[in-house]
């Protein structure tokens, strides 16, 4: 991992017309809460440089920071995501480059209170008309959304050995991925068809700021892809991903989880409201078996350690109580 150069990164914001006249020294780098990302608040306080450190899906620098602009440029139009003001290309000191957003003002979500507002945001975002197909690029459209999510679950699940976790934990997360295999193949073609929408791809409670006056916005978008509303949805409310932000860590209830869909189904309308409420169940255990196969990874290769002390104590419990053989259990028979 390469970390930005301040000096760099304040050298190249000065290019920008529109900031022409920040002082060198006006930077101040916050809190690490996420792996992805560092940011820096510009004088002011209304705006927002976020630096990768590194890119993604594969794709060289550049690429990736064309796809994370084309995100939010993409997001923006929800009403419910800051906009993006500018880009800054990899360069030497910022190797991955960076993008000036809207710094959004108001805390993390109070859970399960604000959960209506996180409902309200993601509905905006995935009511957003889908472009044509020749016009989607460069955010990626999942062409076989159960596979892939599968898949990506297998490969984390695959370094389990290494994470020195309780053999019946093991044991279990393969009779998951057992499970997740068999209704993957079973039910591809009827996933196929159901309908896309521009999600977050990463849509856990932590990546959304409530503002003053109660309307939340989603943050963190450089994840961004045409793919299923139900994947969002499922992360916003369920355990683990709802144990991970120190400061909107929670877990919530059944009628609390129905209170989000109902908002949410509202909101968003027909024909995404009826396909994905009455597919709700597996999307859930999908989507805790990803995320705690996410866990897994973490554990393995000790991810979480970059954080910032708080956040990253905060994250080693949060992975030691969502990979306890106790809590898989528990997980199981609620699918069960």
């Amino acid at each position: 991992m390469t970390l930005p150069t301040l000096s760099a990164l304040a050298a190249a914001l000065i290019e920008i017309p529109r900031f022409a006249d920040m002082p060198a020294n006006a930077l101040v780098e916050m809190p690490r809460k996420g792996l992805a990302h560092m940011h820096y608040r510009m004088p002011g306080g209304r705006t927002l440089v976020r630096v990768p450190l590194a890119a993604f899906g594969g794709l060289d620098a550049a690429e990736s920071l064309a796809r994370q602009e084309a995100c939010f440029a993409r997001a923006q139009l929800s009403d419910a995501t800051p906009r993006v003001l500018a880009a800054i290309a990899p360069r030497e000191g910022v190797p991955f480059g960076a993008l000036v957003v809207d710094d959004i003002p108001g805390t993390a979500p109070n859970l399960p209170t604000e959960l209506p507002a996180l409902a309200t945001a993601l509905a905006a975002l995935h009511k957003l008309r889908l472009p044509d197909a020749a016009a989607r690029a460069p955010i990626p459209w999942a062409a076989d959304p159960l596979g892939e999510t599968v898949a990506g679950i297998a490969e984390n699940i695959k370094i389990a050995p290494r994470a020195s976790l309780d053999p019946k934990v093991e044991l279990a997360l393969g009779h998951e991925l057992a499970w997740a295999r068999e209704f993957s193949t079973t039910n591809a073609k009827r996933f196929a068809q159901l309908t896309r929408a521009l999600c977050l791809g990463d849509a856990h409670p932590g990546n959304f700021v409530v503002a003053p006056g109660g309307r939340a916005y989603a943050v963190d978008l450089e994840r961004c892809a045409y793919t299923l509303p139900g994947f969002d949805l499922a992360h916003a409310c369920s355990l683990p991903a709802t144990s991970w932000d120190p400061d909107c860590a929670c877990t919530l209830n059944a009628s609390q989880v129905d209170a989000f869909m109902r908002v949410w189904a509202t909101r968003v309308g027909d024909p995404i409201a009826r396909e994905t409420v009455g597919l709700f169940r597996p999307f859930r255990r999908l989507i805790w078996l990803r995320t705690t196969a996410v866990f897994v990874r973490f554990k393995a290769e000790g991810t979480h350690k970059a954080l910032e002390q708080r956040a990253a104590d905060h994250a080693q419990k949060a992975i030691d109580a969502a990979l306890d053989i106790a809590t898989i259990v528990a997980q199981r028979k609620a699918w069960s």
